[in-house]
Protein backbone atom coordinates (compact mmCIF):
# COMPACT_ATOMS: atom_id res chain seq x y z
CA UNK A 1 0.00 0.00 0.00
CA UNK A 2 1.41 3.09 -1.09
CA UNK A 3 1.96 5.49 2.32
CA UNK A 4 2.96 9.32 2.17
CA UNK A 5 5.05 11.23 3.85
CA UNK A 6 3.22 12.02 6.93
CA UNK A 7 -0.34 12.10 8.08
CA UNK A 8 -1.01 15.52 5.69
CA UNK A 9 -3.85 14.09 3.40
CA UNK A 10 -1.97 16.10 0.41
CA UNK A 11 1.19 14.25 1.03
CA UNK A 12 -0.58 10.51 1.03
CA UNK A 13 -2.61 11.78 -2.30
CA UNK A 14 0.86 12.51 -3.98
CA UNK A 15 2.58 8.97 -2.73
CA UNK A 16 -0.53 7.28 -4.16
CA UNK A 17 -0.66 9.27 -6.93
CA UNK A 18 2.80 8.08 -8.02
CA UNK A 19 2.03 5.13 -7.58
CA UNK A 20 -1.11 4.55 -9.74
CA UNK A 21 1.50 5.69 -12.38
CA UNK A 22 3.83 3.21 -11.88
CA UNK A 23 4.50 0.27 -14.48
CA UNK A 24 3.38 -2.10 -11.66
CA UNK A 25 -0.28 -0.70 -10.40
CA UNK A 26 -2.91 -3.29 -10.54
CA UNK A 27 -6.65 -2.77 -9.94
CA UNK A 28 -6.04 -3.56 -6.16
CA UNK A 29 -4.12 -0.63 -6.25
CA UNK A 30 -7.31 1.23 -7.51
CA UNK A 31 -9.33 -0.29 -5.27
CA UNK A 32 -7.12 0.42 -2.29
CA UNK A 33 -6.84 3.94 -3.28
CA UNK A 34 -10.91 4.10 -3.66
CA UNK A 35 -10.93 2.99 0.04
CA UNK A 36 -8.38 5.82 1.02
CA UNK A 37 -10.24 8.52 -0.68
CA UNK A 38 -13.94 7.59 0.52
CA UNK A 39 -12.93 6.89 4.04
CA UNK A 40 -12.81 11.13 4.44
CA UNK A 41 -13.55 14.20 3.02
CA UNK A 42 -10.06 15.51 3.49
CA UNK A 43 -9.22 12.55 1.64
CA UNK A 44 -11.75 13.35 -1.38
CA UNK A 45 -10.57 16.46 -1.30
CA UNK A 46 -6.78 16.01 -1.55
CA UNK A 47 -7.33 13.72 -4.43
CA UNK A 48 -9.42 16.29 -6.58
CA UNK A 49 -6.28 18.78 -6.26
CA UNK A 50 -4.69 15.84 -7.91
CA UNK A 51 -6.77 15.46 -10.81
CA UNK A 52 -6.90 19.05 -11.07
CA UNK A 53 -3.16 19.42 -11.22
CA UNK A 54 -2.82 16.40 -13.51
CA UNK A 55 -5.41 18.10 -15.71
CA UNK A 56 -3.10 21.63 -15.62
CA UNK A 57 0.08 19.66 -16.41
CA UNK A 58 -1.46 18.16 -19.71
CA UNK A 59 -2.81 21.65 -21.00
CA UNK A 60 0.95 23.24 -19.93
CA UNK A 61 2.13 20.01 -21.96
CA UNK A 62 0.07 21.32 -24.99
CA UNK A 63 1.03 25.34 -24.76
CA UNK A 64 3.49 26.25 -27.69
CA UNK A 65 5.45 28.50 -24.85
CA UNK A 66 6.51 26.07 -22.37
CA UNK A 67 7.66 23.21 -25.38
CA UNK A 68 9.39 26.27 -26.79
CA UNK A 69 11.11 26.43 -23.50
CA UNK A 70 11.65 22.63 -22.80
CA UNK A 71 13.09 21.96 -26.46
CA UNK A 72 15.79 24.71 -26.11
CA UNK A 73 16.65 22.95 -22.88
CA UNK A 74 17.21 20.09 -24.67
CA UNK A 75 19.15 21.23 -26.87
CA UNK A 76 21.89 22.16 -24.34
CA UNK A 77 23.61 20.96 -21.28
CA UNK A 78 21.90 21.97 -18.38
CA UNK A 79 23.46 24.16 -16.07
CA UNK A 80 22.82 24.07 -12.59
CA UNK A 81 20.45 26.99 -12.34
CA UNK A 82 18.53 25.66 -15.24
CA UNK A 83 18.66 22.11 -14.59
CA UNK A 84 16.00 22.90 -12.09
CA UNK A 85 13.70 24.83 -14.05
CA UNK A 86 10.88 22.20 -15.02
CA UNK A 87 10.80 21.76 -11.05
CA UNK A 88 10.27 25.25 -10.66
CA UNK A 89 7.17 24.93 -13.52
CA UNK A 90 5.88 22.45 -11.57
CA UNK A 91 6.01 23.71 -8.39
CA UNK A 92 4.67 26.74 -10.24
CA UNK A 93 1.52 24.84 -11.34
CA UNK A 94 0.75 23.22 -8.26
CA UNK A 95 0.88 26.66 -6.05
CA UNK A 96 -1.69 27.88 -8.40
CA UNK A 97 -3.92 25.43 -7.81
CA UNK A 98 -3.65 24.80 -3.82
CA UNK A 99 -1.25 21.26 -3.96
CA UNK A 100 2.22 20.61 -2.76
CA UNK A 101 4.30 19.87 -5.68
CA UNK A 102 5.66 16.66 -4.54
CA UNK A 103 2.54 14.79 -6.83
CA UNK A 104 4.22 16.65 -9.50
CA UNK A 105 7.73 15.61 -8.97
CA UNK A 106 7.51 12.51 -8.91
CA UNK A 107 4.64 10.94 -11.05
CA UNK A 108 6.38 9.21 -13.69
CA UNK A 109 5.04 9.51 -17.85
CA UNK A 110 3.81 5.72 -18.66
CA UNK A 111 6.39 3.27 -20.04
CA UNK A 112 5.92 2.74 -24.28
CA UNK A 113 4.33 -0.86 -25.10
CA UNK A 114 6.42 -3.40 -25.64
CA UNK A 115 7.17 -3.89 -28.84
CA UNK A 116 6.17 0.27 -29.72
CA UNK A 117 8.21 1.86 -32.13
CA UNK A 118 7.72 5.15 -30.08
CA UNK A 119 6.30 6.26 -26.47
CA UNK A 120 2.07 6.32 -26.66
CA UNK A 121 0.01 9.10 -26.81
CA UNK A 122 -1.68 9.64 -23.98
CA UNK A 123 -5.67 11.20 -24.08
CA UNK A 124 -6.95 12.23 -20.81
CA UNK A 125 -10.37 14.17 -19.46
CA UNK A 126 -10.96 16.30 -16.11
CA UNK A 127 -13.77 16.31 -13.84
CA UNK A 128 -16.93 17.22 -16.11
CA UNK A 129 -14.91 17.08 -19.08
CA UNK A 130 -16.14 15.51 -22.52
CA UNK A 131 -13.17 15.17 -25.39
CA UNK A 132 -13.58 13.41 -29.02
CA UNK A 133 -10.58 12.64 -30.48
CA UNK A 134 -9.88 11.56 -34.44
CA UNK A 135 -7.01 8.77 -34.32
CA UNK A 136 -4.69 8.68 -37.45
CA UNK A 137 -7.07 5.55 -38.88
CA UNK A 138 -10.15 7.72 -38.89
CA UNK A 139 -11.31 5.89 -35.35
CA UNK A 140 -13.36 8.68 -33.09
CA UNK A 141 -12.76 8.16 -29.84
CA UNK A 142 -14.69 9.35 -27.09
CA UNK A 143 -13.38 10.09 -23.66
CA UNK A 144 -16.16 10.49 -20.95
CA UNK A 145 -14.99 12.65 -17.90
CA UNK A 146 -12.15 11.94 -15.59
CA UNK A 147 -10.39 9.47 -18.29
CA UNK A 148 -7.18 8.33 -19.63
CA UNK A 149 -6.28 6.36 -22.35
CA UNK A 150 -3.08 5.21 -23.96
CA UNK A 151 -2.73 4.99 -27.92
CA UNK A 152 -0.13 3.42 -29.33
CA UNK A 153 1.41 3.23 -32.75
CA UNK A 154 0.21 1.39 -35.18
CA UNK A 155 1.95 -2.43 -35.71
CA UNK A 156 0.25 -5.83 -36.95
CA UNK A 157 -2.71 -4.25 -34.63
CA UNK A 158 -4.23 -0.76 -33.60
CA UNK A 159 -3.50 -1.01 -29.64
CA UNK A 160 -5.56 1.56 -26.80
CA UNK A 161 -5.18 0.78 -23.56
CA UNK A 162 -7.94 2.71 -21.37
CA UNK A 163 -6.52 2.93 -17.66
CA UNK A 164 -9.06 4.92 -15.81
CA UNK A 165 -12.49 5.80 -16.97
CA UNK A 166 -14.33 5.14 -20.25
CA UNK A 167 -14.44 5.76 -23.77
CA UNK A 168 -16.63 4.97 -26.72
CA UNK A 169 -15.14 4.05 -29.84
CA UNK A 170 -15.88 4.51 -33.17
CA UNK A 171 -13.34 2.01 -35.43
CA UNK A 172 -12.67 3.17 -38.85
CA UNK A 173 -12.28 -0.40 -40.94
CA UNK A 174 -9.43 -2.07 -41.77
CA UNK A 175 -9.54 -5.74 -41.50
CA UNK A 176 -5.92 -6.03 -42.21
CA UNK A 177 -4.97 -3.63 -38.28
CA UNK A 178 -7.39 -5.48 -35.72
CA UNK A 179 -8.54 -2.71 -33.50
CA UNK A 180 -8.26 -3.76 -29.68
CA UNK A 181 -8.98 -1.56 -26.55
CA UNK A 182 -7.07 -3.07 -23.46
CA UNK A 183 -8.63 -3.38 -19.91
CA UNK A 184 -6.56 -4.71 -17.16
CA UNK A 185 -6.41 -8.11 -17.76
CA UNK A 186 -9.12 -8.35 -20.40
CA UNK A 187 -9.35 -6.86 -23.86
CA UNK A 188 -11.60 -6.34 -26.74
CA UNK A 189 -11.05 -6.78 -30.56
CA UNK A 190 -12.83 -4.92 -33.37
CA UNK A 191 -12.73 -4.62 -37.06
CA UNK A 192 -14.97 -1.89 -37.84
CA UNK A 193 -17.61 -1.10 -34.93
CA UNK A 194 -19.13 1.41 -32.26
CA UNK A 195 -18.77 -0.12 -29.04
CA UNK A 196 -18.29 1.38 -25.48
CA UNK A 197 -15.22 0.11 -22.78
CA UNK A 198 -15.48 0.99 -18.95
CA UNK A 199 -12.31 0.34 -16.59
CA UNK A 200 -13.28 0.16 -13.03
CA UNK A 201 -11.53 -0.95 -10.15
CA UNK A 202 -12.27 -4.21 -10.20
CA UNK A 203 -14.18 -4.89 -13.34
CA UNK A 204 -14.54 -4.31 -16.97
CA UNK A 205 -17.62 -3.12 -19.27
CA UNK A 206 -18.13 -3.60 -22.74
CA UNK A 207 -21.52 -2.22 -24.19
CA UNK A 208 -21.87 -2.63 -28.30
CA UNK A 209 -24.54 -0.84 -30.08
CA UNK A 210 -23.16 -1.64 -33.76
CA UNK A 211 -21.42 -4.19 -35.28
CA UNK A 212 -19.72 -6.90 -33.43
CA UNK A 213 -16.96 -7.51 -30.88
CA UNK A 214 -14.40 -10.00 -29.08
CA UNK A 215 -14.45 -9.50 -25.37
CA UNK A 216 -11.53 -11.55 -23.83
CA UNK A 217 -11.34 -12.42 -20.35
CA UNK A 218 -9.26 -14.61 -17.49
CA UNK A 219 -12.99 -16.02 -17.63
CA UNK A 220 -12.54 -16.76 -21.33
CA UNK A 221 -13.79 -15.29 -24.54
CA UNK A 222 -17.57 -14.04 -25.79
CA UNK A 223 -18.59 -12.36 -29.07
CA UNK A 224 -20.75 -9.87 -28.11
CA UNK A 225 -24.00 -8.91 -30.73
CA UNK A 226 -25.51 -5.20 -30.97
CA UNK A 227 -27.26 -3.72 -27.82
CA UNK A 228 -25.51 -6.51 -25.50
CA UNK A 229 -23.50 -5.55 -22.08
CA UNK A 230 -20.83 -7.63 -20.75
CA UNK A 231 -19.04 -7.04 -17.39
CA UNK A 232 -16.14 -9.29 -16.65
CA UNK A 233 -14.93 -9.63 -12.90
CA UNK A 234 -12.28 -11.74 -12.20
CA UNK A 235 -13.44 -15.63 -13.13
CA UNK A 236 -17.24 -14.19 -13.05
CA UNK A 237 -18.09 -12.83 -16.74
CA UNK A 238 -22.04 -11.29 -16.89
CA UNK A 239 -23.57 -10.59 -20.22
CA UNK A 240 -27.11 -8.78 -20.70
CA UNK A 241 -28.86 -8.59 -24.19
CA UNK A 242 -29.40 -5.77 -24.06
CA UNK A 243 -28.89 -2.26 -22.02
CA UNK A 244 -25.85 -1.01 -24.30
CA UNK A 245 -27.94 2.02 -25.04
CA UNK A 246 -28.09 3.44 -21.65
CA UNK A 247 -24.78 2.32 -20.81
CA UNK A 248 -23.38 4.97 -23.39
CA UNK A 249 -26.26 7.44 -22.02
CA UNK A 250 -22.82 9.19 -20.82
CA UNK A 251 -22.15 10.82 -24.20
CA UNK A 252 -25.38 12.54 -24.49
CA UNK A 253 -24.95 14.63 -21.10
CA UNK A 254 -27.60 11.69 -19.36
CA UNK A 255 -26.66 8.93 -16.59
CA UNK A 256 -29.56 5.86 -16.31
CA UNK A 257 -29.46 3.87 -13.70
CA UNK A 258 -31.02 0.23 -13.23
CA UNK A 259 -31.07 -0.90 -9.37
CA UNK A 260 -27.61 0.75 -8.69
CA UNK A 261 -26.09 0.97 -5.13
CA UNK A 262 -25.88 4.19 -3.84
CA UNK A 263 -22.44 3.98 -3.54
CA UNK A 264 -21.78 3.22 -7.09
CA UNK A 265 -23.98 5.93 -8.18
CA UNK A 266 -21.95 8.54 -6.50
CA UNK A 267 -18.81 7.08 -7.87
CA UNK A 268 -20.30 7.97 -11.71
CA UNK A 269 -21.45 11.06 -10.67
CA UNK A 270 -17.98 12.53 -9.26
CA UNK A 271 -16.90 12.04 -12.74
CA UNK A 272 -18.90 15.11 -13.59
CA UNK A 273 -18.68 17.41 -10.11
CA UNK A 274 -15.74 18.10 -7.90
CA UNK A 275 -18.36 17.95 -4.85
CA UNK A 276 -17.82 14.71 -3.84
CA UNK A 277 -20.91 12.41 -2.39
CA UNK A 278 -19.71 10.86 0.93
CA UNK A 279 -21.77 7.74 2.39
CA UNK A 280 -20.56 6.11 5.09
CA UNK A 281 -23.12 4.17 6.34
CA UNK A 282 -22.88 0.66 4.64
CA UNK A 283 -26.91 -0.25 4.73
CA UNK A 284 -27.06 3.79 2.56
CA UNK A 285 -24.36 2.33 0.27
CA UNK A 286 -26.06 -0.45 -0.83
CA UNK A 287 -29.83 0.82 -1.01
CA UNK A 288 -30.66 0.55 -4.77
CA UNK A 289 -31.56 3.35 -6.81
CA UNK A 290 -32.98 3.67 -10.06
CA UNK A 291 -33.33 6.38 -12.64
CA UNK A 292 -31.83 9.44 -14.74
CA UNK A 293 -29.21 12.05 -14.02
CA UNK A 294 -27.54 14.74 -16.29
CA UNK A 295 -24.02 14.63 -15.56
CA UNK A 296 -24.23 17.99 -15.43
CA UNK A 297 -25.89 18.64 -12.51
CA UNK A 298 -26.97 15.03 -11.48
CA UNK A 299 -24.34 15.26 -7.62
CA UNK A 300 -27.07 18.06 -6.34
CA UNK A 301 -30.05 16.12 -8.53
CA UNK A 302 -29.39 12.79 -6.50
CA UNK A 303 -29.12 14.42 -3.18
CA UNK A 304 -32.07 16.23 -3.46
CA UNK A 305 -34.56 13.02 -4.97
CA UNK A 306 -32.96 11.12 -1.70
CA UNK A 307 -34.18 13.60 0.84
CA UNK A 308 -37.69 14.15 -1.08
CA UNK A 309 -38.33 10.45 -0.49
CA UNK A 310 -37.17 10.48 2.65
CA UNK A 311 -34.29 7.81 1.56
CA UNK A 312 -31.20 9.98 3.07
CA UNK A 313 -30.54 13.35 4.73
CA UNK A 314 -27.70 15.57 4.52
CA UNK A 315 -25.79 14.96 7.79
CA UNK A 316 -21.97 17.48 7.21
CA UNK A 317 -21.35 19.14 3.80
CA UNK A 318 -18.50 21.80 2.90
CA UNK A 319 -16.83 23.08 -0.28
CA UNK A 320 -15.78 19.11 -1.63
CA UNK A 321 -18.37 17.04 -0.07
CA UNK A 322 -21.53 16.04 1.34
CA UNK A 323 -22.04 13.33 3.29
CA UNK A 324 -25.06 11.11 3.51
CA UNK A 325 -26.65 9.38 6.28
CA UNK A 326 -30.44 7.44 6.59
CA UNK A 327 -32.87 9.06 7.53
Amino acid sequence: MARGAGNDPADEAAARYARLRADDADDAARATLRGWRDADPAHASAWRKIERADAAIDALRDNPAFAALRDAALRRPPSPARRWMPFAAAAAIAGTIGLGATALLIAPRPAPHPGAAAPATRLATGIGELRTVRLADGTRVTLDAASVALVYPRGTTRRVDLVAGRALFAVARDPAHPFVVASGASSVTALGTHFAVEHRADEMVVALTEGSVRVQTPAGARVLAPGQVLRARGAVIALAANGAAAATDWQRGRLTFSAVPLAAVAAQLARYDARRIVIRDPALAAHPFSGSLRTRDGAPALVAALEAYGVARVSARDADWIELAPR
